[in-house]
């Protein structure tokens, strides 16, 4: 409960009741200084307030009573009603610390918790998509070279609109059904290899390539279920099967959600993370490296 006092001829507070209990000890005001606070209809003296009884009975114990009030008389009629008191502004929540991670050392001071900027790598959209691009290229190109369907290639002279006709003719042909299945049903599988290679190595082919591993957040190897539960969570939500539209949806989806928060929505559910390493001239010249000798395996099935 806040007290207003008449100190002097004018209004002052608000004070606790441990100030009122303070400003009694010291002088500053005396029994019969004029108070009020929030449910009284007039001002009162000091004594006659309920609240403040106790306090002013303890001052008076430890006081002289030689002593005679020095209080200015007070004024002919009560000062203006005190304002409303302003009700406090709500508690803002805690800042989120990063799922799972765990609190600094900090020696004998308390820890503090790591908020979710602090904990994470700085996010690399393009550089995860070039890595598992090239896991998908990598696929695919083990499938056409095992495979004994060639795809239509343009011809020299051939329009655009020619080579997209025969293509889509091409398309409804049972040999090549048969090949677009198996890319699907070996897509697939990749996804069990990748969790077994994350679960080991902790990187596939192309997130070695790029510098990238999956880590818990404690930075320990995957267990083999986490693993395998977060390739098949990226291909059903992160690449949509890899199927249009849905590959374009699930990838714009997952940029925007990694660039504004800093994390997928995979590594937030499984509390996982992903560390970059530093990407120099040397580590992009040997990705540039790698995608050319697919294309040049890829050109050699097709000649």
């Amino acid at each position: 409960m806040d007290f207003f006092l008449s100190l002097e001829g004018a209004k002052a507070g608000p004070f606790s009741i441990f100030k009122v209990g303070d400003l009694l000890e010291r002088g500053d005001a005396t029994p019969d200084t004029l108070a009020w606070h929030r449910g009284l209809e007039e001002w009162k003296p000091i004594r006659e307030i309920g609240a403040l009884e106790a306090v002013c009975e303890r001052v008076l114990a430890n006081r002289p009573r030689s002593g005679e009030s020095t209080e200015a008389a007070p004024p002919s009629s009560p000062p203006p009603m005190p304002d409303p008191a302003k009700l406090p502004a709500p508690p803002q929540p805690p800042v989120e610390p990063f799922p799972g991670t765990p609190l600094p050392e900090v020696g004998p001071a308390a820890a503090q918790a790591i908020t979710r900027a602090a904990a994470i790598d700085p996010v690399r959209p393009f550089v995860r998509f070039w890595a598992r691009m090239f896991d998908y290229s990598l696929v695919m190109v083990a499938v056409f070279l095992l495979s004994d369907y060639v795809p239509p290639q343009p011809q020299p002279g051939e329009a655009i609109t020619e080579f997209v006709t025969r293509y889509f003719e091409e398309a409804r042909k049972p040999e090549a059904l048969i090949h677009a299945t198996t890319i699907f049903v070996a897509l697939f599988a990749w996804h069990g290899v990748e969790a077994m290679l994350i679960h080991v190595f902790g990187a596939t082919p192309g997130k070695a390539l790029f510098g990238i591993r999956v880590l818990t957040v404690e930075g320990t190897r995957l267990p083999w279920l986490l693993s395998l539960g977060r390739a098949f969570y990226v291909y059903v939500l992160g690449v949509g099967f890899y199927q249009a539209p849905f590959i374009l949806i699930g990838m714009i989806f997952s940029f925007f959600r990694l660039t504004t928060t800093g994390f997928c929505l995979w590594d937030q559910h499984l509390k996982t993370r992903v560390e970059h390493a530093p990407l120099g001239p040397v580590r992009i010249m040997l990705a540039i490296g790698a995608f050319f000798a697919l294309f040049l395996l890829q050109s050699v099935r097709i000649s």
